[in-house]
């Protein structure tokens, strides 16, 4: 009996050196390190260990006006190796604008500026949701911020929900609409707060000297048939409401504020403040009536089946479009962006200032004996016929007043400063060169205009020489020396996820919808996403390149991503995929066929792409076997450029194809899957999915996932043993929903235990 005592006792302790030396089992203690399937995981966390944020990058200074200055963002100090992230045009009026994948545990960015004249700016900024910086040179201010606080709610303040079909308000009394309301309400002394649905009309008619206002917020929804205000009303439309007028009576003082969508269905006829910092459409004409008449635009504004009559004050710093004709009558302009009417324009009393501002008649331009014309720094006039019947000055960087038809200059008036006027021939019908030009201002035909002026939100035109300057030969805004593509007027930038040089990996469990041995190295490929953009920051190519580390598993793997903003015809071309087993489908432009959004789908099966020399698996085991991946790179190609905010940030919506069946995909958490999925396995197995709440790919007892994405070099587990047991601050990340040890996967002290980690064999 000893002998066979000794025996037993010999055999376990070689089968624990046989599984240490395996690494199927964790050498750490397990009374502190949690099984994946005991860990409590927040429903709510989407296992990103990346963070979106949005990003606006102006410059504002004048020796750069009309010149597009290159905005890089950086991960840390580009002076002390820190590597690029995004790359953007930013101009006087259009600022970079966009949104930026980076780690969540990323604690601060690099912006840098640069100019076509050598100068460069560089700041660091902590990390926060919404980054905004403007590039400065003097201490001349930008625009002015409009934005509220906090938009108001009905959840405090509120005396009660108006009642009946018709109601009135007073006494300083505050009413809120939280559901639904149909009828008449009038308010002599109070607060009319829509926070929910109303339909009727509202009479505003102060008492005295009372304040009258209505508060249309919280994702309101006012439809008022008639709306009277007399003095001391104000009616304000916050963001994420909406405001919809048929008859709109303003009176004396009555004042108009709109965050959100304000839409009046009649003629607009205020006679004191309104500012507009949203969407605003008049279906009418809008006449500006009164001494006090004014008009403050930074959103957009649409004037529709009518014309504006201006007068007394506008500021501009938005866009203004008018069907009708523009009528300055004794006003004071002051123009920062964009006016435009599709008839004409006439200059009448009025004192109009354009700074990098773009004013256009699609037919004629008259400037009257009354009018004072101000064009600065890259300004813009440009219509069809143009009549000058007084001085137009220039001032700052040359501006460029550009007409397609004809130009008559009356009398002995001067087209005066830093100016370039342009005509299809470089004739006037009247008036003479240079006899009507003083102070360095010239005429030229359109074909032989010198001056750029890059297309910008505030002007969607331009103005671009056949033949620009030896510092920017293709043209499109961006100096030679700031361009990564010079000789290419459709590509002007790099950008990378996670950074220039650095790969980021998607890691897979592919026995979904039941759940996995989660060692998550199922299939974990290495990825770096090089886009690239044109000057107006929008995206021409995805190219992307792939390497496959790991297969951890039996089933043949296809792999694709979906572009969830992009309809599959805004693609033009995709070369670089390796397809060979017949179950995928393309169009002819590289995509797949029958789906509503853009797929790419860079493999069938990953045993295209890697190389084995023995073992049962790929880079898991420890069996002395190493295999080498291909290196995938994939060339995407848009027709039109597209929108960053379509595109969406890297790595967009990757997944796996489980075993080479179409219908069955693996996602990273709540995320979409594509069209041709077959929906009814949401729910099957282990899986959670509901996509009425936009929960998916998540298990039903923890909300485990079956694939995470790291923004770098993933040091996956040894085959069979859980992600926790080799990177042991995993657990508490998951746990606490991500606010915990957002570096995880980062090999710091105390961060891992080295022997459950693969390493690749010695040779």
């Amino acid at each position: 009996m000893r002998s066979i005592k000794i025996y037993s006792l010999f055999l376990t302790m070689l089968m624990v050196f046989v599984f240490t030396s395996c690494h199927k089992e964790p050498s750490t203690d397990p009374t502190y390190i949690k099984k994946m399937e005991d860990l409590k995981v927040p429903e709510s966390f989407d296992w990103e260990t990346s963070r979106i944020i949005n990003l606006s990058l102006a410059v504002d200074m004048p020796s750069q006006i009309g010149l597009l200055s290159k905005i890089t963002v950086y991960n840390g100090n580009p002076l002390d190796g820190g590597s690029t992230l995004i790359v953007g045009s930013a101009g006087y009026n259009f600022p970079f604008v966009s949104r930026l994948r980076i780690p969540t545990a990323l604690k601060e960015l690099y912006f840098e500026m640069k100019s076509g004249d050598g100068t460069v700016q560089i700041t660091n900024i902590v990390v926060a949701e919404t980054m905004t910086y403007t590039f400065k040179e003097t201490k001349k201010g930008g625009f002015k911020s409009h934005n509220t606080a906090a938009d108001p709610t009905c959840g405090t303040g509120c005396d009660g929900n108006p009642t009946g079909g018709s109601f009135t308000i007073s006494n300083g009394k505050t009413y809120c609409i939280t559901t639904s309301y149909s009828g008449s309400i009038s308010i002599t002394d109070g607060t009319l707060k829509i926070c929910g649905t109303f339909n009727g009309t509202i009479n505003m008619a102060p008492k005295g000297n009372s304040d009258v206002y209505l508060i249309i917020t919280d994702g309101g929804n006012a439809s008022i048939g008639s709306l009277s205000m007399d003095k001391n009303c104000l009616i304000t439309v916050y963001s994420n409401s909406t405001a919809t007028i048929g008859s709109f009576n303003l009176n004396q003082t009555a004042r108009v504020v709109n965050y959100g969508t304000m839409t009046i269905n009649s003629n607009f006829n205020p006679n004191d403040l309104v500012q507009n910092f949203g969407t605003m459409t008049i279906n009418g004409v809008y006449n500006m009536n009164g001494s006090k008449s004014e008009l403050l635009n930074t959103g957009t504004l649409n004037i529709n089946n009518g014309q504006w009559n201006v007068i007394n004050e506008v500021t501009n710093e938005g866009l203004i479009e008018v069907s009708g004709d523009i009528n300055f009558n004794q006003s004071l302009v002051y123009n920062e962006c964009a006016i435009i009417s599709h008839q004409s324009i006439n200059f009448n009393n009025v004192t109009y200032t354009s700074d990098a501002g773009f004013i256009r008649a699609y037919t004629g331009a008259t400037v009257n004996g009354g009018a004072n014309l101000t064009l600065k720094n890259k300004s813009m006039l440009m219509c069809a016929d143009l009549i000058v019947n007084n001085d137009v000055i220039g001032q700052g960087s040359t501006s460029v007043i550009k007409a397609t038809s004809t130009v008559r200059i009356n009398g002995n008036k001067y087209i005066n400063g830093p100016l370039e006027m342009l005509t299809p021939n470089g004739t006037l019908v009247n008036g003479s060169y240079p006899d009507n030009f003083k102070n360095g201002a010239t005429l030229k035909s359109i074909a032989n205009t010198t001056v750029i002026i890059p297309i910008s939100a505030c002007n969607p035109v331009g103005n671009q020489p056949e033949n620009p300057p030896t510092d920017d030969r293709d043209g499109d805004g961006v100096p030679d020396n700031l361009d990564d593509y010079p000789d290419d007027p459709t590509r002007a930038y790099n950008n990378y996820w996670p950074a220039k040089d650095q790969f980021g990996s998607l890691a897979f469990e592919d026995l979904w919808p039941s759940r996995g041995d989660y060692d998550m190295n199922d299939q974990v490929i290495d990825c770096n996403y090089w886009y690239i953009t044109n000057a107006q920051n929008k995206v021409v190519d995805v190219k992307p390149t792939f390497y496959v580390r790991a297969v951890g598993a039996y089933l043949q793997n296809g792999f694709g991503w979906q572009f969830d903003g992009v309809l599959p015809q805004a693609v033009e071309s995709v070369t670089g995929i390796d397809l060979r087993f017949g179950y995928i489908s393309l169009a002819a432009n590289g995509v797949e066929n029958n789906q509503e959004k853009a797929v790419v789908i860079g493999w069938d099966n990953a045993e295209n792409v890697i190389n084995r020399v023995g073992g049962s698996f790929y880079n898991t085991e420890n069996d002395g076997f190493y295999g080498i991946s291909d290196t995938i790179k994939i060339i995407l190609h848009f027709g039109t450029p597209q929108d960053q905010a379509a595109v969406g940030q890297p790595p967009y919506n990757p997944f796996i194809i489980k075993d080479m069946q179409r219908s069955v995909e693996v996602h990273l958490p709540d995320h979409v899957p594509t069209s041709l999925f077959d929906t009814s396995l949401f729910g099957t197995g282990d899986d959670a999915s509901d996509p009425a709440t936009g929960r998916y790919y998540k298990t039903k007892d923890n909300n485990l996932p079956w694939a995470i994405c790291i923004p770098k070099k993933f040091d996956y587990t040894w085959e069979l043993v859980q992600i926790v047991y080799g990177h042991l601050k995993f657990g508490t990340w998951a746990e606490s929903g991500g606010t915990l040890y957002p570096d995880w996967y980062e090999n710091l002290s105390g961060y891992r235990d080295p022997a459950q980690i693969y390493t690749k064999p010695a040779k």
